[in-house]
């Protein structure tokens, strides 16, 4: 299993992060084409279309 992390940034904020944030860190994502699957740090999973997903990106020691 990969330590590495991704910081997930929204156009608005987000549900998953309380409606307070734009941006969250995931374990992991993957790509389905309209939509993404998040591998949250607690372990779960959830989707989101990717128009409210403005950038995915590693996150930085």
């Amino acid at each position: 299993m990969s330590d590495r992390r991704y910081t997930v940034t929204f156009a608005e904020p987000h549900h998953l992060t309380d409606d307070e944030e734009t941006e969250l860190t995931v374990l992991e994502y993957d790509d389905f084409g309209s939509m993404y699957t998040l591998e949250l740090v607690d372990g779960s999973t959830r989707s989101v279309g990717k128009q409210l997903v403005t950038d995915i990106s590693p996150e930085t020691e």
